[in-house]
């Protein structure tokens, strides 16, 4: 087997337990432990900081098509969940902008974590943006709201409508989602690439 053979099937395996990964964490912390935070994309970052975005993306696209057929099974409709893919396309990105200069992660302790916390904040509030407009689109097709979502629609009110709320009333919790969602991934990425060449990985 050639070692872009090997190489594919690796990080094939890696995208699909991230993928599973990431439903678990969100199933423990939305649906047992209901904090209202997502934590949807914890390996989704972290695979973006080895693999880049492809890669990323594939992880979200994995754990959305696990949600789908949860919720198809358990409520018989997905919902429009899976346009949240859209949300996480854009947060991948945004977030790439950011880290794919990888020296740039190398400089100090203080650079890193100021370097990771902005592309947190902006992947965040793009992310508010996007996601918004997907919950406007699902509040007027009356599709089943999560939790966290019922607490954005709170903000619904005389002074704030649908679609206002569904874009402002997402940033406090999306934006921290974002910041504690990325440093756990970027956390992951370092102790797998030490794993990786602890065991003679190949270079990225």
């Amino acid at each position: 087997m050639s070692e872009k053979t090997k190489k594919f099937w690796k990080i094939a395996i890696v995208v699909i337990v991230a993928g599973v990964l990431d439903f678990l964490a969100e199933t423990l912390f939305q649906d047992v432990l209901h904090v209202p935070l997502f934590f949807d994309m914890i390996f989704a970052m972290a695979v973006l900081f080895v693999y880049g975005p492809i890669a990323s993306m594939l992880v979200y696209v994995v754990n959305v098509s696990i949600v789908c057929v949860k919720m198809k099974i358990v409520y018989g409709s997905t919902d429009f969940v899976y346009l949240y893919s859209l949300s996480a396309l854009a947060i991948i990105l945004v977030t790439w902008l950011f880290v794919r200069k990888k020296e740039n992660m190398k400089k100090s302790v203080n650079f890193t974590f100021l370097y990771i916390l902005t592309a947190s904040v902006c992947a965040g509030l793009c992310s508010c943006v996007v996601s918004g407009l997907i919950n406007y689109f699902a509040y007027n097709m009356n599709a089943r709201s999560l939790d966290v979502e019922k607490i954005i629609f709170a903000f619904t009110g005389d002074q704030l409508g649908v679609l206002a709320s569904s874009i402002l009333g997402r940033i406090p919790i999306t934006v921290l989602d974002r910041i504690i969602t990325t440093f756990l991934g970027f956390g992951i990425s370092v102790l797998y690439t030490k794993l990786l060449y602890r065991r003679g990985g190949v270079q990225q």
